[in-house]
């Protein structure tokens, strides 16, 4: 009866089904509680959905006989206060789902004693507290405590032979990674990004041959990325962004995509233990940053997600060219680092890339014009380097772009940046003479004359301007000058012949 508009308070009438092995009510508009009736007359009931509804107050009564249960999916409703003790009566239980509710209190230690449970998802919650030793006990395949208030570190001792996802991210763990999950060689995700923990990332990461997504993001980590990363053979998604990392980015590292055939696509309901081995769960959510934007991504198309964020870090020394044969990546964010060199012309070879964010760099050379193949990138930045030369011409995809993508670049040039890219003639060099030189002259002879005027024009109004001011000097000029033309008259006169004489 999943995925309808049923509305109101679940019917009283179930309670009555002492038969029923399976109920699933999700994905409706119901609201109200768990009757009481229900909780206590279904006692053969061993699969109870009534995830993504309006449910609300207390889990369950006190008054509880659903023992039977194998499954119970009450995720995405409005249930609040603490996780009921009489739940562990349930000892058959294999999978509980609670997340997405308004839970509080501490997780409950007895939870580790139920041997069969193998997944167990409390996410988005306000759970706080450490996580229980007893979590030791567990043979997992799913935990997902994340978005809680969970303080502490993951147990050194919890290490499920099995287990497949781990989502710890966004609460308040703290401290050094410990040698948890160092066995868990089955392990596909690991998220513990959004925490406050410390240290360096653990070399025995490498070791977890299965691992697809790693996410270290939004931590104090610090130091080099372990080389030992590059046996991630099967490595989809790296995100090692918001850290303090240093040192050079391993030429050895390996983007891939995962593997379909490991993954259930649809809710995976099955208590034969042998057959719950290869599942991964589609329905817990991944968060990547992309466009600078945070995404949360699951279902069909978490398979199908690939990319590098190292943004916001230390990192120096040059890009490897080797990150241009990760062919179907979708982002690589390598923004707000201490990289130098040039951009690897590699990178054309990412013909599905979507994101390419390569700003606040001390990046140089020239953008390679083959970037303009790149047919599905939709945000692209370079911004912030010492890149120079020309700006790629606006062909394919590259001509969405604006001058925002360029900004910081002051030796680059061309439309995308609004300044021409004029060629620079070497110095020294004679200039070759041409059949317009009649016109260079002329051009030198008009500068020539013009200066001229002006300087005599400047000269007269110096003089005119300090004999108006000192009326001694004034006098003086006057009176020389006469001197000089009476001087004058009298030389040409009496050089005359006598017959032209007055």
């Amino acid at each position: 009866m999943s995925k309808n508009h049923f509305n109101g308070s679940i019917p009283s009438s179930f309670g009555d089904m002492s038969s029923l092995s399976s109920l699933d009510l999700s994905n409706n508009q119901l609201s109200g509680g768990i009757l009481e009736h229900l909780a206590m007359g279904c006692s053969s009931l061993q699969v109870l959905a009534l995830s993504n509804n309006k449910l609300q107050g207390k889990i369950f009564f006190e008054n509880f006989n659903l023992t039977n249960l194998r499954e119970l999916q009450l995720d995405g409703n409005n249930f609040s206060g603490r996780i009921p003790n009489f739940l562990s009566k349930i000892s058959l239980l294999s999978a509980l789902d609670v997340s997405n509710n308004q839970l509080s209190g501490r997780i409950p230690r007895w939870m580790g004693n139920m041997s069969f449970l193998v997944k167990i998802i409390m996410s988005n919650n306000h759970l706080e507290g450490t996580i229980p030793t007893e979590f030791c006990q567990l043979d997992l395949l799913l935990l997902d405590l994340s978005v809680n208030n969970i303080s502490g570190s993951l147990p050194s001792c919890f290490n499920p032979s099995k287990i497949r996802q781990v989502h710890l991210s966004k609460n308040r763990l703290q401290g050094a990674i410990t040698d948890a999950l160092i066995n868990s060689s089955t392990l596909i995700t690991l998220d513990v990004s959004d925490n406050f923990l410390t240290g360096s990332i653990p070399s025995w990461v490498g070791s977890l041959s299965n691992l697809g997504y790693l996410l270290l993001n939004d931590n104090n980590f610090e130091g080099p990325i372990p080389m030992e990363l590059c046996n991630l053979s099967h490595l989809s998604l790296i995100n090692l962004s918001h850290n303090n990392l240093s040192g050079r980015i391993p030429r050895c590292l390996k983007i891939t995509k995962l593997d379909v055939s490991e993954v259930c696509f649809e809710p995976c309901i099955n208590y034969n233990r042998n057959l719950y081995d290869k599942i991964f769960s589609l329905n817990d959510p991944i968060e990547f940053t992309i466009k600078n934007v945070s995404y949360t991504y699951k279902g069909k198309i978490l398979p199908y997600l690939s990319g590098m964020g190292l943004s916001y870090n230390n990192l120096a020394g040059e890009i490897p060219y080797e990150i241009g044969n990760f062919r179907e990546i979708l982002v690589l964010s390598l923004s707000h680092n201490s990289l130098t060199g040039p951009i690897p012309p590699t990178f054309a070879n990412l013909m599905q890339i979507e994101t390419l964010d390569l700003s606040y760099n001390n990046l140089s050379g020239n953008i390679p014009p083959e970037f303009a193949v790149l047919h599905f990138l939709g945000y692209f930045n370079v911004s912030y380097n010492n890149l120079s030369g020309k700006t790629p011409e606006r062909i394919g995809q590259l001509g969405a772009f604006d001058e925002s993508s360029y900004l910081g670049n002051p030796f680059l040039c061309g439309t995308l940046v609004q300044k021409n890219c004029s060629p620079i003639e070497p110095p020294l060099t004679p200039k070759a003479s041409t059949g317009n030189s009649e016109d260079d002259g002329s051009i030198d002879m008009i500068v020539f004359y013009v200066s001229f005027i002006v300087s005599y024009i400047m000269v007269i109004l110096s003089i005119g301007v300090v004999l108006y001011i000192n009326p001694y000097w004034r006098q003086a000029w006057f009176y020389y000058g006469e001197m000089g033309v009476n001087s004058c008259y009298y030389l040409v006169v009496d050089n005359l012949p006598r017959k032209y004489r007055c």
